[in-house]
Parts: C-alpha cells; sequence; structure tokens
C-alpha cells in the first residue's frame, strides 16, 4: 500500500487550501490598510467633512476592495463551498442579492475613482512663490493619491519650486515630476477597475451558465480568451506600479490576481466535473428547428 504523499506533513490539496485563504487574509489586511489611509486623506481632500453624499468618493479604494472581498467569497461558496445540488432556492437568491450589492458598490466605486482621477487633474500652475514661500498660506504637500503632508519649513525644500502646481481643493502643492506621476497613478486606478469589473461579468455568464448546464466546451474556450485579454491588462497594470515605485498598488493587484486564478481554478474543476452535454443540446435543437 503506498503512502499518501504530503508536504510539511500536510496533504497537498489541504496545502493549496491553506495557501489560498492566507491570500484572501492579506486582502483583508489590504482593506484595512485602505481604510486607514483613506481616513487620512479625507481631512485634506474634503476639509468640510465626509457626508452620505460622497462617502464612496472619499472611500473609493476601501469601498472597492470591501465590495471585490465579498464577492470573492460569494464566487468561493459557489464554485467550490457549496455543492451544485445546493445552490438553488433561498441559497441561490441570497448569493445574487449579496453579489448584486457588491456589483452596485464596485461599479460606485469605479465612479469614485473616476472623480478623484479627474480631481488630480485640477491641479494648476503655481505662480506666487516658492514652496517655502507658501508655508502658512498653503497647507498640505501632495505625495501619494492619498498621502498629504503638512508644508512646513522644514520639508518646503523637498520640491521643486521651479514647477510648482497648486490644487485649490485640496490647498496642497506638489511639483512637475510628482504630478506626472499622481496622474499615471490615478489613470491606472480607473483602467484597473474598469478591467475587473469586466472580468467578473465574464465570470457571472460562466457561472450562470454552468449552473444551468450549458457552458460549452467552445463558449468555455471563448470566455476564456477574453478573460485572459483582460488578466493580461491586469498583469499590466501590477507591473506599471511596481515601476512606478507603488508598492501597495503592485500587492494589493498582485494578491487579487492570485485569488481570482484560485476562482479561475475552481470553474475549472467544476465545469470539468459537470461538463454540458453539447451533443444534447445539438439534439434539442435540431428537433426544435
Amino acid at each position: 500500500m503506498t503512502a499518501e504523499r504530503r508536504i510539511l506533513g500536510l496533504k497537498p490539496e489541504t496545502l493549496f487550501q491553506v495557501f489560498k485563504y492566507t491570500i484572501y487574509t492579506l486582502i483583508f489586511i489590504n482593506l484595512v490598510y485602505f481604510m486607514r489611509e483613506e481616513y487620512i486623506a479625507a481631512a485634506v481632500r474634503f476639509p468640510d467633512g465626509v457626508g452620505i453624499g460622497i462617502l464612496v468618493d472619499a472611500f473609493s479604494q476601501s469601498t472597492d476592495s470591501f465590495a471585490w472581498l465579498v464577492l470573492l467569497l460569494t464566487f468561493e461558496l459557489e464554485t467550490y463551498i457549496i455543492p451544485d445540488e445546493k445552490l438553488k432556492g433561498p441559497v441561490k437568491w441570497g448569493l445574487n442579492l449579496v453579489a448584486g450589492v457588491c456589483y452596485v458598490l464596485i461599479t460606485q466605486a469605479l465612479l469614485g475613482y473616476i472623480n478623484h482621477m479627474n480631481e488630480v487633474m485640477n491641479f494648476m500652475p503655481y505662480a506666487a512663490g516658492t514652496a517655502c514661500q507658501a508655508v502658512g498660506t498653503v497647507s498640505s504637500l501632495a505625495l501619494d493619491l492619498y498621502e498629504f503632508v503638512e508644508l512646513t519649513a522644514q520639508n518646503c525644500g523637498s520640491i521643486d519650486s521651479s514647477t510648482l502646481f497648486f490644487h485649490a481643493d485640496y490647498n496642497a502643492l506638489t511639483d512637475k515630476e510628482n504630478l506626472l506621476y499622481l496622474e499615471e497613478l490615478a489613470v491606472t486606478d480607473v483602467i484597473n477597475a474598469s478591467t475587473w469589473l469586466l472580468i467578473v461579468l465574464v465570470l457571472w455568464v460562466d457561472i450562470f451558465l454552468q449552473l444551468r448546464g450549458e457552458l460549452t466546451e467552445k463558449l468555455y474556450k471563448w470566455n476564456g480568451i477574453l478573460k485572459a485579454v483582460l488578466y493580461l491588462t491586469l498583469i499590466a497594470c501590477c507591473t506599471y506600479w511596481a515601476f512606478l515605485g507603488d508598492f501597495m498598488g503592485f500587492w494589493d493587484a498582485f494578491l487579487w490576481i492570485l485569488a481570482f486564478f484560485f476562482i479561475e481554478l475552481n470553474l475549472f474543476k467544476w465545469h470539468e466535473a459537470h461538463p454540458a452535454d453539447e451533443d444534447e443540446e445539438a439534439h434539442n435543437k435540431g428537433e426544435a428547428a
């Protein structure tokens, strides 16, 4: 009798599940980080306070991450944890309701990224002197999309005063080099969020058809090609964040790509275990004709 292969004392499948849920946990830690980052930045971005109407704009990253995390867990339930025979009735409707709320929040977060990108584009040339001369008049330096520090006599020389830009709503200064960095980050955020929205729509179609037994091999492959293009776009965004030196942007994107690799693997195994009967489908169509 052959001994069962183990790695670090665990079965390969168990080790795989531990790795998968570790990735999910790291994504939750990133969510907490983004909430703290946006909470601090909100004091500068919205000096009059954050009302209900602009809550999603103020916390677009946090809203996006929270909604995606819940949606990720919903996909995990549908594609791996809950057996097919139980994915119906109240269970299925409940999951659909949760997913529907997530889609709304994700769309709102995308609009928040677009609004934030437009905000970043509102920096205007500053010709009222150097950064050090602006101490006491201008309150902040914009260092990152969600990072502002108080402008003081100690840090005013850290930016290039020959190419200053000023944001009236933020009452913040930055220089040309850093403004280009901010603009590139903001545009990448929008591209990344838009691409994820397209991926989740294709994935939803896959799951919907799989549950109905209508996800044929041909359709599964075409959807796979489309998703491959979209995932390559995400990898490009991830790589670009690394190139720009935005570690958290790179790290978070990398974790999400890994997380959805697990969902895609779940879907692949599910589809392999319960393939659509294309011959029967063709036969039924022939009879109907």
